[in-house]
């Protein structure tokens, strides 16, 4: 019967043993299915450069050609890698170290992982150098440029920015120095109606206007003044006049132009001595057809008056065209005799019928008569016998009379 027991006890131990050895095996292959190992890859990573002094000390400047980050491909644990990103990880190159090609390894180490989880990590780098370009350090002088942003108050346009320096001098590599074109300050205008004083930092810009923005790069100066002055604002119109004749039988038949009006801006006692934008030198010598052109604006104002908004042209078209000299018969009932005397008789004796010579564009004179001319004569004060009298025609612009007529007025007192 002890026998039987203790058989029997140990027989339970090994299924114990089995059972748990069972349950571990389970354990371990959930956990190995739930937390299985994933790649996951990192992209752009800044490389903190590191010992760059020792390239500064012996007289030259560096600029990276290739390598300021760096992307990884990260292999691990689910639980650790789907969490991981580019601040995850420090990357590093020691410029002090650098091979014939001017090149040094990028180390990339993890983050604020415990030791014991980052040794399940394997991280495999997809650009493992630092490749820099080494140069004796040069400068140069470039011009400072007002850029601003927003809108003045209603009513108000700016004036020409100063800045003070207007000159800056910048030091670094020859290879990025000669993409720096200009420094820039950017100044806030919104809403304002009185002059801009402030103090702007600037920036290097290149030729495509990006910022170049450079480690190795220094400014003489990191900060400029600038002062904006703002003007109030005025409408006036435009007037465009011809100077010069186009070829015989030909002449100006109209003149288009737009915009009709400009906005200028100024100095208040310039600006109240401007009523309009005359512009008064359209050439139009010899022409005969329609001349169109373009003219700026800025050419036709005084110094320290400017346009105030983004129109800088006038766009003028001037319509040459044919004209045409017509014959009409003018008979003398048509003409109005004004100043009579109620005491006189009056009489046109000769000529009874003639005809005047008008000029004018063809599709115009087609449906006129002496009658549209309001042609009259003046009798006022005139005495009893014959008189030469000119006769007066009422002509627009479209028309012209080049040729003096005259009748012959007889007045007679009735006895």
């Amino acid at each position: 019967m002890p026998n039987k027991m203790k058989k029997g006890i140990f027989n339970h131990i090994w299924l114990k043993l089995l059972s748990l050895s069972l349950a571990f095996i389970l354990w371990f292959v959930v956990m190995n299915v739930e937390d299985s190992a994933i790649s996951k890859t990192i992209y752009d990573i800044p490389v903190q450069m590191n010992n760059g002094d020792t390239i500064l000390k012996s007289g030259g400047v560096y600029d990276i050609t290739e390598g300021e980050t760096v992307s990884i491909v990260v292999k691990g644990p689910r639980s650790i890698v789907e969490s991981l990103d580019a601040s995850s990880f420090t990357a590093t190159a020691d410029l002090s170290h650098l091979s014939v090609t001017n090149s040094t390894n990028i180390i990339v180490k993890p983050n604020n992982i415990v030791d014991s989880r980052s040794r399940l990590l394997t991280i495999t780098l997809l650009n493992e150098y630092v490749t820099l370009s080494i140069e004796e350090e040069t400068e140069k002088s470039i011009p400072v440029k007002v850029i601003t942003t927003g809108n003045v108050k209603s009513g108000h346009a700016l004036g020409s920015a100063a800045t003070s320096p207007n000159m800056i001098t910048v030091k670094g590599p020859e290879s990025v120095l000669t993409k720096i074109v200009e420094a820039r300050a950017v100044v806030d205008v919104s809403n304002a109606e009185e002059d801009i004083v402030d103090t702007v930092k600037v920036g290097c810009i290149d030729g495509y206007g990006s910022a170049v923005q450079k480690d190795n790069v220094s400014l003489s100066i990191e900060k400029v003044r600038v002062s904006i002055p703002v003007y109030r604002t005025k409408t006036v119109p435009v007037v465009i006049k011809t100077q010069g004749s186009p070829k015989d039988n030909y002449s100006v038949r109209s003149i288009n132009f737009e915009p009709s009006t400009v906005i200028i801006t100024g100095e208040n006692g310039k600006l109240a001595q401007i009523q309009s934008l005359e512009i008064d030198d359209i050439a139009v010598d010899g022409a005969n057809s329609t001349i169109e052109t373009n003219v700026a604006i800025s050419d036709y104002l005084p110094s320290d008056v400017y346009i105030a908004d983004d129109t800088t042209e006038i766009a003028v078209s001037v319509e040459i065209a044919k004209v045409i000299t017509k014959e009409i018969q003018l008979n003398s009932s048509s003409i109005t005799m004004n100043g009579k005397n109620s005491e006189y008789e009056y009489q046109i004796v000769r000529p009874i019928s003639f005809k005047i010579k008008i000029t004018g564009f063809q599709d115009e004179l087609n449906n006129v008569s002496a009658d549209t001319f309001n042609p009259r004569i003046s009798l006022a004060d005139m005495n009893p016998g014959e008189h030469e009298v000119p006769i007066v025609f009422d002509i627009s612009d479209k028309f012209k009379i080049s040729e003096n007529y005259f009748v012959i007025v007889n007045i007679t007192k009735p006895q």
